[in-house]
Parts: C-alpha cells; structure tokens; sequence
C-alpha cells in the first residue's frame, strides 16, 4: 500500500517535470493515463485498508481519514487544481504511514514513557514540524507548476534545514536510550539529509548544465518522492514524541508535623 502510493506520487511528479517541453508531448500523454489507472488501483486498495481496520480499535479513524483524503486529491486533480493535488499527496501518504505505526505490534505495547523537564516544549517542538514540512512541500508543488519562484521555496528550505536538526538532536540527546524515540529521529533526519542533497542536485544540474534532461526529471522525480517520505518522518517522531515524554509530575511538599 505505502509503496504504490510512492509510486503514484512519484508518476505525478514525473508528468510535472516534463512540463519543462524537453520530453515529447505524446509521452506526457501516455504517462497521464497510466496515472490514473495507477490512482484507481491505489484507491481499490485504500477501499480494502478501510473494510480490514473497521474492527481495528487503532487506525479505524486514520483509514476513514486517508480515503476521505484520497477521494478529495482525486476530485480536486480531476478539477484541475494542481497545486492542491500535489500537496494532499503527502499528506494520504503521511497519513497511510501513521496508520501502519497505530496498527503495528510495537504500538499495541504500553507506551515506555520518559519524564522530561522540557516535554511541553519538545512536544509543542515535534507536532509543528509535520505543518512546516507540508508548507515546505507547497512552496516546492508552487515552484514546479510555475506559480511562484525559486526564492520561497530556498527560504522555506532554510527554515526547515535548521528545524529539522535541532529536533532531531533534541530528541536524540534527551532521551538516547529511548530505542523508538531514536529511531523515529534518526529517520528523520537521514531522509531529510538525503532530501535537501537531491533538492540541491535538481537545482544545480539545470543551472550548470550537469546532466541530461532525463537525469534532472529523475533528481525532480527523487526530490518529491523523498519528501513525502520526510513528511511521514516528522508525523511518525510526533507521534512517538506525544505518546511517549510526559512532563514530570509535581509532588506536593509535606507538611511538617512538628512546625
């Protein structure tokens, strides 16, 4: 299920970067059509997901969510709103993601909590990450379909570029033994780290004239697929983060029966 959703983002950001007129026009054609074969097979699949978590005490919720998600991406790219398109295909992939966390054997154990002096901070810190991704990923869905410039995109990159690290280290330095706190950080921050370096090649390589037109649609292509999978790194380390720090609780002084 997660990896026909990546291939279908993945096609859709293929048929954006031919926009540039260096591939055939007949190809365009033929890579639109199999889009929506792939779309409809992704949405008989997310119908079966829906019909297997009714009984599901976790991700009952998320499954009605993600379809409800999916038929509004459908509708809205049948419309002809590219720019919303694009930007609720992360969003049903980040959301499928989560409901393979809820459902999954380590979730059903009892959370293996960790008392943290700075907890509403660092949860406040992690559940805005995944809303500053998805804004990073607009910016980026607005530059390819030519609605704005290079310029919000870098600057949006910047602000994420520090966000990101600083989270994940915060995560990873407070809590090093916590084996699900690292590892959703540690996810986090290697496939941002391989984000920003193909963001950096799809940005170069036209610029300098690198590669060829098929190498800079694959690092475009890349780029997009990776950063729905950034997206689903910074939801999963939320989630973990609000399930598993709590603040310390404050225990009231005794009174002295003496005084």
């Amino acid at each position: 299920m997660l990896i026909s959703s990546l291939i279908l983002i993945a096609i859709g950001a293929y048929i954006t970067s031919q926009a540039s007129g260096r591939q055939p026009a007949s190809r365009g054609v033929l890579d639109a059509v199999v889009h929506k074969d792939v779309a409809v097979a992704v949405g008989i699949l997310t119908l079966g997901l829906v019909w297997k978590l009714l009984d599901a005490q976790e991700g009952c919720l998320l499954g009605w969510n993600v379809l409800g998600l999916f038929a509004l991406e459908g509708y809205i790219g049948w419309l002809g709103a590219p720019l919303v398109h694009a930007s609720l295909a992360p969003v049903v992939f980040a959301t499928l993601v989560a409901i393979a966390v809820v459902t999954s054997s380590g979730w059903n154990e009892a959370p293996d909590l960790v008392d943290d002096q700075a907890a509403p901070i660092l949860r406040m810190f992690a559940m805005a990450m995944p809303p500053l991704m998805l804004l990073q990923i607009m910016l980026g869905a607005a530059y390819r379909h030519k609605l704005t410039g290079l310029l919000p995109h870098m600057g949006g990159a910047m602000i994420v570029s520090l966000a990101t690290p600083v989270l994940a280290m915060l995560v990873v330095r407070r809590h090093p033994e916590h084996r699900k706190l690292r590892a959703a950080a540690t996810w986090l921050i290697s496939i941002f780290v391989a984000q920003v370096m193909l963001g950096f090649a799809a940005f170069i390589m036209p610029l300098l004239k690198l590669a060829s037109p098929a190498a800079e649609i694959a690092a475009t292509t890349s780029h997009v697929v990776v950063g729905s999978l950034t997206l689903a790194a910074s939801l999963v380390l939320a989630m973990q983060v609000q399930r598993n720090v709590r603040q310390p609780e404050r225990r009231e002084k005794r009174a002295d029966p003496s005084g």
